[in-house]
C-alpha cells in the first residue's frame, strides 16, 4: 500500500464518523442558564475597611480622586470618619460634592459606574441620618446623596447581562425618595418578609440600617390606617416589633395608643396595657409625665383605667387574706374606677418581701405606689382617693372601710411606715373626729339588704361620688366637723328621710334605736362633740338628751 492509499484509509474513518448525525444534548441549555444566573447574581464582595479608610484620609488632605480604585473605595467609605471622633466625607458638603462630581466621570461606562453606585448605596443605608444625634448638616448631605442615587438610577442599566442587584435597585427606585418604606408595608403586615429579605440581600442593607428601623414605624403607621378589627389583631405583632427597637418604641407606642382611643368601646387590651406600663410607667405618676405627654389625654386616661382595674382585681384576689378572693368587694370598686384617682398599696411583710415570681412582677408594676405597712402575714391595705375622699380598704376579712378628708390634714403619712392599730400614730384606722366615713361589709344592717347598696348610697349622697363616672371638678365638698357654726352648712344637708338618716348614721359609725313602732322615739346614739353631726341632726328635727343621744 502506497503512502497515499494509507492516508486515504485513515481519512475514510473520520469521514464515516462525520457523516453520522449529531445527537442533541439538552443539558447545555441548563449550563448556559446557570452561568447567566451566576453572572447576574454576582455582587461585589466586602471591601476592606482599612483600604477604605486609607483612601478617605488621602482624599481628606488632597481633595483629589486620582483613580477608579480611589473612587470605588471612597464610594464605599463615605461614612468613615477620617480620624477618630472626626467627621466623615458625608458630613462635609464640599468634599462630598467633590466625590460625587468625580464619580460622574464614569457614568458613561455602566459596568464601571454601577460598582461605584453600589458603594454609594451601602453608604446611603449605613449613615443614620434619621437619628436625633445627627447634625443638620449631616442630614442635609445625606439627602443630597439620596437625590443623587435617585436621579442616576437609570445609568447603571445597560444591554449586557446585569447583576441581579442592579435590577433590584432600578425596580425599587423609591428607596431613594421621601417614602422609602411605604411599598413594603402591606406585605409585612401580612407577615410576608420574603421581599424585604431579598431586598436587603441584594443591596447589602445591614441589620443596623436606619431602613429596617423605619420599616417598623411604617408598619405601625400602616396598621393605624386599618379598620378596628384588623388593627386590634395586629397589636401583638406591632408591640413585638417595638419591643426590639428602643429607638422607635416611644413613637410607635404613641401611634398605637392614639389610634386605640378611637376603637369602638375601647375594650381592655392586656398586652397594650402591660407594654405601656412597662415602657412608660404608671400614667398618673409625675415621674412618667414626659413620656405620657406624647399621647392624647384620652389615651392616658384609658390606660390608667385599665391599670386601676387590674390593681383592684389583684388586691381583692392575690393580696386578699389567706389568698381567698373577695369578688364582691372587687366588683363593687371596679364600678368606681373612673372616680378613683391616685392609689397606693400598703403592703405587709409577706407581699413586700416574697420572692415568688407573681409578687416580684406585681411589685414591679406597682413601682411608685407601694407603702410600707407594719403588719405580718397577708395584711395589706388599698388606699384610694376620690376627690377629697380618701378611702382605705383592708385585705383582712371583717375589716371595715375607713374614709378621710384629704383637704384636711390626714391622720397618716404614706411616706412613712403605716400601722393598723386603731388611733395609733400613723395608723390607717382612726375614730372620730379624724375619720369622715366608716362602713362595714355586712348585709342586712341599717335597713339595707346588701352592703353594696349601703356603700353606693353613702358615696352618692354624702360625697357626690357615683359609679361609672369620673369626679367632677368643683363637686360637693366634704362637710367637716371642724366647722363651728352649724348654720353655715345647713344648706349642704339634704332633706330628711329615713334613708338619708341611715346613710348619715352609718357613715359616722353611730347606732339607731327605733322605738317608734312601740309608741316611743327614734334615737340616734351620738354625742354633741361634733358640731357637724349636731347641726345635721338638729336640722332634721332631732333633740339632744345628755347621756342618751338624739331623739325624734
Amino acid at each position: 500500500m502506497s503512502s497515499l492509499d494509507y492516508l486515504v484509509a485513515l481519512l475514510q474513518v473520520g469521514i464515516q464518523k462525520g457523516a453520522k448525525p449529531m445527537q442533541t444534548f439538552s443539558g447545555i441549555d441548563d449550563v448556559l442558564a446557570e452561568m447567566a444566573s451566576r453572572a447576574k447574581s454576582k455582587t461585589t464582595g466586602s471591601i476592606s475597611k482599612d483600604h477604605q479608610l486609607e483612601a478617605v484620609c488621602r482624599f481628606w488632605d488632597s481633595r483629589e480622586v486620582p483613580s477608579f480604585r480611589d473612587a470605588l473605595l471612597l464610594s464605599w467609605g463615605l461614612c468613615l470618619p477620617h480620624h477618630p471622633m472626626g467627621p466623615c466625607v458625608l458630613e462635609d458638603r464640599p468634599r462630598l460634592q467633590r466625590v460625587l462630581d468625580r464619580l460622574d466621570s464614569w457614568n458613561d461606562r455602566p459596568p464601571a459606574y454601577r460598582r461605584l453606585y453600589q458603594g454609594l448605596i451601602r453608604s446611603y443605608f449605613t449613615y443614620d441620618a434619621l437619628s436625633d444625634s445627627v447634625s443638620p448638616a449631616g442630614r442635609s448631605n445625606w439627602e443630597l446623596l439620596r437625590d443623587y442615587l435617585r436621579h442616576r438610577n437609570d445609568l447603571i442599566r445597560d444591554a449586557q447581562i446585569k447583576p441581579e442587584w442592579v435590577e433590584t435597585a432600578i425596580g425599587n427606585r423609591q428607596l431613594f425618595g421621601d417614602n422609602p418604606c411605604e411599598p413594603y408595608v402591606k406585605a409585612l403586615l401580612r407577615g410576608d418578609v420574603g421581599g424585604i429579605d431579598h431586598l436587603c440581600e441584594q443591596l447589602g442593607i445591614g441589620k443596623a440600617s436606619w431602613f429596617l428601623r423605619e420599616l417598623v414605624l411604617a408598619q405601625v403607621r400602616g396598621a393605624t390606617q386599618l379598620g378596628d378589627e384588623q388593627f386590634k389583631e395586629l397589636i401583638p405583632r406591632l408591640l413585638e416589633l417595638l419591643a426590639n427597637n428602643v429607638v422607635l418604641r416611644d413613637r410607635g407606642l404613641a401611634l398605637i395608643l392614639n389610634r386605640y382611643v378611637d376603637v369602638l368601646e375601647k375594650p381592655l387590651n392586656q398586652r397594650l396595657r402591660d407594654a405601656s406600663v412597662q415602657w412608660w410607667g404608671n400614667p398618673w405618676l409625675p415621674s412618667s409625665e414626659t413620656r405620657w405627654g406624647a399621647v392624647v389625654p384620652e389615651a392616658r386616661t384609658m390606660v390608667a383605667v385599665w391599670l386601676k382595674l387590674e390593681f383592684i382585681e389583684t388586691f381583692f384576689t392575690k393580696l386578699a387574706e389567706d389568698g381567698l378572693g373577695d369578688r364582691r368587694r372587687m366588683e363593687f370598686w371596679k364600678r368606681y374606677v373612673k372616680a378613683i384617682e391616685p392609689i397606693e398599696f400598703a403592703l405587709g411583710s409577706t407581699a413586700r418581701n416574697s420572692r415568688e415570681r407573681d409578687f416580684v412582677m406585681l411589685r414591679d408594676k406597682m413601682k411608685g405606689l407601694i407603702c410600707d405597712l407594719d403588719a405580718s402575714g397577708a395584711n395589706n391595705a388599698f388606699i384610694m382617693t376620690m376627690g377629697d375622699l380618701v378611702v382605705v380598704e383592708f385585705s383582712g376579712i371583717g375589716n371595715a372601710l375607713y374614709g378621710y378628708d384629704s383637704s384636711k390634714l390626714l391622720p397618716f403619712d404614706s411616706t412613712k411606715t403605716l400601722r393598723l392599730a386603731v388611733n395609733d400614730p400613723n395608723s390607717l384606722k382612726h375614730k372620730l373626729p379624724h375619720r369622715v366615713l366608716w362602713l362595714q361589709h355586712q348585709d342586712g344592717i341599717r335597713g339595707w339588704e346588701k352592703w353594696e347598696q349601703m356603700f353606693e348610697a353613702t358615696l352618692k349622697q354624702e360625697f357626690g361620688i357615683n359609679p361609672d363616672a369620673a369626679i367632677v371638678s368643683g363637686s360637693r365638698p366634704i362637710i367637716h366637723s371642724s366647722r363651728s357654726n352649724s348654720d353655715s352648712y345647713i344648706g349642704d344637708v339634704q332633706r330628711y328621710s329615713r334613708t338619708a338618716l341611715d346613710i348619715f348614721v352609718n357613715a359616722h359609725g353611730f347606732h339607731i334605736e327605733d322605738k317608734s313602732f312601740q309608741g316611743g322615739c327614734l334615737w340616734v346614739r351620738a354625742g354633741v362633740d361634733d358640731t357637724h353631726i349636731s347641726g345635721v341632726l338638729t336640722h332634721w328635727g332631732f333633740h339632744y338628751k345628755a347621756g342618751k343621744g338624739w331623739w325624734k
